[in-house]
């Protein structure tokens, strides 16, 4: 997650949606001084201006404020199964007492209260 971006994908949406930068903060129901602080990068979106955004705009997900994803598509469980090998080398011997402590799977939870569950394959 990269914070530049993150702005830049706000930047867009206004653009995209020729709105002034005091038409999106009114649209988004926040002051307009947040817009103006958050564009000249005084400070960083919140969660809270995030969740407004994609609540605003139907075609805009929290994924794609984000992380970019554009949709559910790019959001796959097989680049994800590389990920339980990268988290287990991360745990080093000294944040876990039991060694034997490994991923076993890990749960994602989307904006429409769907989940899915991706298990680690045993080898």
């Amino acid at each position: 997650m990269n914070k530049k971006n993150i702005l830049n994908r706000i930047k867009k949406i206004i653009t995209d949606n020729n709105l002034s930068n005091s038409e999106f903060a009114e649209k988004i129901g926040i002051p307009k001084s947040s817009v103006t602080h958050l564009l000249s990068e005084r400070n960083k979106a919140s969660l809270d201006v995030i969740i407004k955004i994609s609540e605003t705009f139907d075609d805009i997900s929290t994924d794609y404020l984000i992380f970019g994803y554009e949709s559910d598509k790019e959001l796959t469980s097989e680049p994800l199964n590389n990920l339980f090998d990268d988290l287990d080398k991360e745990t080093s011997k000294d944040s876990v007492k039991d060694s034997n402590n490994t991923i076993k799977s890990i749960i994602l939870i989307y904006e429409n209260n769907k989940f899915e569950q991706i298990d680690k394959i045993r080898d």
